[in-house]
């Protein structure tokens, strides 16, 4: 991966805690048998089979839940009844069922915590004999070492009893773990993981040295897949226990390597100076042609890389990705060469998914429903699912699209779907994606404003303009809207006119 690419597209993710979460309780201990038989026993006991039934909603249809669909996956105990497991193995599930090798029949298991930015998810089980039967497995401390023996424990396809296979660590890399291409921290084991196995635990030293999440086909290539490392798992546990799941840290930069002999003859850089060159910024005190020498406390090399545990050369995401953010410090601390000076700079840091564009990773995504017209904040999903559109319409919203830095309550309203069949919208034409201008010439500064706007709509004329240089403006009576809204919900299966978060801006005073 490039460092355009580390930088630019993934705007550098991710948060790193300074200890890592353990369990509270340990396997229990078995006399009288060899070491492996000890640690192999104690440790099936707190790997569970996880079945699910899932309902998704569609950007396009926020109103509604499609058909069911079933699938498993595996999961760990990492604390009295608590379960860690991917978060692909249970978002947007209206079911989740827990059995393993202790248990008679299948429980029912709460989903209390959810982070797609790490592919992980945390579920609940109070049933006291689960507590008793299912002692929590430590987390190992720290990167195990490239060539480890790990032993990887789940249920994948091709039967129902509990699945072990074994291997070696073979790498250890700074690269996409999220279920949107977040980076984070991931362990590369040749270990057989397959379908199933999704959410189960690999295990070094008795002890979770990481969380199966993915595997690469055999048609590109043989005895690969991964782990989600076990400091993504601390900083997610860390999280739960604040009761803020922010996902991972992000700054706003990008950037381009030092290798190239004139670049480093035009800056005046000596062979001694190592680094990467400040592109571009949207926030902060770096500037273009700034040399980036050191991050967090961590120097780079000139291809943007830096040295971790001695030896280990990883991305310099990770660097960002170990900052600790806190009430009283938010910023990164960096060391640059400016015109041949060298300065001292603190960069803001902040939280994902608190852009203008954001995602719900739940599925819940809100909406209303005016007329013929189902608008909706514009997030990330409705705009993967409209597709580039926008971008050749010269949306404003396209600045936004990679732009993670806080929204400070803005968003942008976009239609969520088609036009409703209505005769008030006859000659009239929507795209999902396309983002509203204003309503009635007032513009709106975020989803719940919007919905204010069209309920203290006065005059006989509604008229919505939209942003992009194509879109038609749209003009109803408003005596037409009031009257067919009700009848175009019944029409589509509609039961509310909006989502719970605002329904309470459409009740009559």
């Amino acid at each position: 991966m490039s460092i355009q690419q580390c930088i630019v597209a993934a705007s550098v993710f991710a948060q790193f805690f300074l200890t890592v979460a353990q369990a509270q309780d340990t396997p229990p201990t078995i006399a009288a048998v060899d070491d492996a038989t000890i640690n192999d026993a104690g440790l099936r006991k707190s790997v569970v089979s996880i079945s699910v039934k899932q309902e998704l909603r569609l950007p396009s249809t926020p109103w509604k839940r499609e058909s069911p669909q079933s699938f498993g996956g595996s999961g760990v105990v990492v604390a009295p009844g608590r379960i860690l497991t991917n978060a692909h193995v249970v978002e947007q599930a209206s079911e989740i069922l827990v059995e393993s090798q202790q248990t008679k029949l299948p429980l029912v298991a709460e989903l209390i915590a959810l982070d797609t930015t790490r592919d992980l998810a945390l579920l609940e089980i109070v049933d006291a004999d689960f507590v008793r039967l299912h002692p929590p497995i430590a987390l190992l401390q720290g990167l195990p070492r490239e060539g480890s023996r790990v032993t990887v424990m789940g249920f994948p396809m091709g039967g129902e009893a509990l699945s072990t296979t074994s291997g070696v660590i073979s790498r250890i890399e700074w690269a996409e773990i999220g279920r949107h291409d977040e980076d984070g921290m991931r362990v590369q084991v040749d270990a057989a993981i397959n379908f199933g196995n999704s959410g189960g635990p690999a295990f070094v030293d008795g002890k979770i040295a990481g969380l199966a999440f993915s595997g690469v086909e055999k048609a590109m290539a043989d005895n690969i897949a991964y782990l989600l490392a076990t400091e993504e798992i601390s900083r997610f546990l860390d999280e739960v226990a604040t009761g803020d799941i922010d996902g991972n840290t992000l700054i706003s930069l990008s950037a381009q390597s030092l290798e190239n002999s004139a670049l480093r003859a035009k800056l005046g850089v000596s062979a001694d100076i190592a680094g990467i060159v400040v592109n571009t910024v949207r926030c902060g005190p770096l500037e273009p042609w700034d040399i980036l020498t050191k991050l967090n406390g961590y120097d780079l090399d000139n291809k943007g890389q830096i040295l971790i545990e001695g030896d280990r050369k990883v991305s310099l995401g990770c660097a960002i990705g170990r900052f600790v953010a806190s009430e009283t410090v938010n910023t990164i601390p960096a060391e640059i060469i400016r015109e041949g000076k060298p300065m001292h700079v603190e960069l803001p840091a902040f939280a994902q998914n608190r852009g203008v564009i954001r995602r719900y990773p739940d599925g819940n995504f809100p909406y209303v429903v005016y007329g013929p017209l189902v608008f909706s904040p514009l997030h990330q999903d409705l705009v993967e699912e409209a597709g580039l559109w926008m971008v050749i319409q010269e949306s404003p919203i396209t600045p936004y699209l990679h732009d993670d830095r806080p929204s400070n309550g803005r968003e942008f309203i976009a239609i969520a779907s088609q036009l409703l069949s209505s005769p008030i919208g006859r000659g009239y034409d929507v795209d999902p994606g396309q983002t509203v201008k204003s309503v009635n010439g007032r513009i709106p500064q975020n989803f719940r404003d919007f919905v204010k706007l069209l309920r203290e709509v006065q005059g006989e004329f509604v008229v919505i303009e939209f942003n992009e240089n194509l879109s038609d403006h749209i003009v109803f009576r408003r005596a037409e809207v009031d009257a067919v809204t009700e009848k175009i919900m019944d029409s589509n299966g509609i039961r509310h006119a909006s989502s719970s978060d605002v329904r309470d801006l459409l009740e009559k005073n």
